[in-house]
């Protein structure tokens, strides 16, 4: 299925479920989905570091060649239960070729927002997990944290509870400084 709003066309998104070291300034290394408990989806999302296997099992590397926007809905008790992947337009993000995309990080987490934030209301208390999966070395700290302060505000202004905004890349998985020091 492909995800259009106001004329722009943001790829495919997909649809799941599933039920099947520590961190250093924001980064978790040697963590991996294979670390979750076979259980891990009937506990809440609020440890970062459960957290970032979750987003290492649901990014797969594919997605973050690729460029995905990914949100795992929690339920008020902010359990998993479900996986959003969106695909973002392969434009979007900076490149060697194209280092200053046509889109801003508020714009496209905005449009990616757009279908969820409605669909989120339908469920009162539910909480979100979001990632994005992206190309390029673990650390590109404006971008990521231009996509974490955007998440956010986009969170608190439709009043839905974010629990974690993480970054997926090739390298690994890593919540951007900017997000942690809003949220604490």
């Amino acid at each position: 299925m492909q995800i259009h709003f106001a004329g722009e066309n943001l790829g495919h998104f997909a649809l799941w479920t599933t039920r099947i070291g520590g961190p250093e300034r924001g980064i978790f290394s040697g963590m991996s989905f294979e670390h979750l408990a076979s259980n891990w989806a009937d506990h809440p999302l609020t440890d970062p570091e459960v957290t970032a296997d979750a987003i290492d099992l649901m990014v797969s590397l594919g997605d973050r060649r690729r460029g995905t926007f990914t949100v795992l809905i929690c339920d008020p008790d902010d359990r998993y239960r479900a996986t959003v992947v969106i695909e973002l337009p392969p434009d979007c993000l900076p490149t060697a070729h194209n280092p200053r995309p046509g889109w801003t990080p508020a714009q496209l987490c905005e449009k990616a927002m757009h279908p969820i934030i409605p669909a989120v209301h339908t469920a009162p208390g539910t909480s979100l997990v979001l990632a994005l999966g992206r190309p390029g070395p673990r650390h590109l700290p404006d971008l990521d944290t231009q996509w974490a302060s955007a998440a956010a505000t986009i969170c608190r202004a439709a009043g839905v509870r974010l629990l974690g905004f993480y970054v997926a890349s090739k390298d690994g998985i890593y919540r951007p400084d900017e997000f942690v020091s809003t949220a604490a």
